[in-house]
């Protein structure tokens, strides 16, 4: 070996680094803070907008007041701004179908239930009153799915119980109808519909409060199937676990039902769990970084984001805004 190649290895290995493993990648990160608290919100995706409709202010110190506001965060600029006042009430039945924003019931302060629904019209921008939700069937916290021309509440809390009843309805004609009952009551639940119209509720509570937490997971046919009822699909947690849980933030990533934090036992929790509806299996993801319970999620490109919420069970409601986003570690 010549002098000057032996000098050459020696200030080549001199001038390397050593190897070093990449660095620690998350799915959660933390968006622009809400303008205000937010517990028991409506949480709804409107377009590249996250929308925030009513839900406590305050705690339980403070009061715990509700407000009518709409708070609305554009996505794409990250900058928050605001819609129309609403109704002051919690567990509102959010949703959006195309650029029409929905709410079809909710609950108002004691927990009275409410079936009252409205639509946003996206061109002056006003509230108008539609169909309400037919008598004895006031409710919020419920599953809310959307398909076109429809929405679904499924179960939810009526002032005194949580319900097994479920609700379809269908913006052209503007009526309610009913849907075959859940297999037993539930409020707070997960839901999502797959493409071929199949609907899917998962966890919740069997009572108004949290002292009830239930993790069975059931699936409802499309119409046409014969006969049409709820069949038992494979659970989240068996009673009594400690991660079964109900009022997580929801929505579906890359096709699966996502259920982040939650409540169960009465604490807040921070497991995140997603169900693939074709094999019919739960997996364990990164928790949040948080305990987060009492604010239901949106999905907005790919990311579901989860405002607002409590840390704890003591209803102090936070402002923080959560992203998951589970693209961030493909391929990793």
């Amino acid at each position: 070996m010549s002098r000057s190649f032996a000098l050459a290895l020696i200030a080549g290995a001199a001038c390397s680094s050593p190897a070093r493993p990449d660095a620690a990648v998350s799915v959660w990160s933390l968006g622009p803070a809400l303008p205000r608290r937010a517990l028991e919100p409506g949480v709804a995706a409107l377009g590249l907008d996250l929308v925030v409709a009513g839900g406590f202010d305050t705690g339980a110190a403070e009061g715990l007041d509700i407000t009518p506001r709409v708070d609305v965060l554009d996505t794409a600029a990250g900058t928050w701004g605001a819609l129309p006042d609403a109704v002051p009430w919690t567990s509102i039945n959010l949703t959006a179908v195309g650029d029409t924003l929905y709410i079809a019931g909710g609950l108002a302060a004691q927990h009275v239930a409410h079936g009252e629904a409205f639509a946003l019209d996206p061109t002056d921008r006003a509230w108008r009153a539609i169909a309400a939700l037919p008598a004895g069937d006031e409710r919020g916290a419920s599953g809310v799915v959307t398909a076109t021309g429809r929405i679904y509440l499924l179960g939810g809390a009526s002032s005194t119980a949580a319900l097994a009843s479920c609700l379809e309805y269908d913006l052209v004609t503007q009526t309610w109808s009913h849907l075959p009952d859940l297999p037993a009551p539930r409020a707070h639940p997960a839901a999502m519909r797959r493409a071929d119209g199949t609907l899917i509720v998962a966890g919740g509570f069997a009572s108004v409060d949290a002292s009830e937490p239930r993790g069975e997971v059931w699936a409802l046919p499309p119409p046409g199937a014969v006969p049409r009822a709820w069949q038992p699909r494979a659970p989240m947690h068996r009673p009594g676990e400690p991660d079964t849980r109900g009022d997580c933030a929801y929505g579906v990533v890359l096709g699966q039902l996502v259920c982040a934090g939650g409540e169960g036992g009465l604490a807040a929790r921070r497991v995140v769990e997603s169900y693939d509806p074709y094999l019919d299996a739960w997996t364990a993801r990164e928790p949040m970084p948080v305990d987060r319970a009492g604010t239901p999620g949106a999905v907005i490109g790919g990311r579901l984001f989860i405002p607002g919420g409590a840390a704890t069970a003591t209803l102090d409601p936070t402002s923080t805004l959560y992203h998951y986003t589970p693209l961030y570690t493909a391929g990793r």
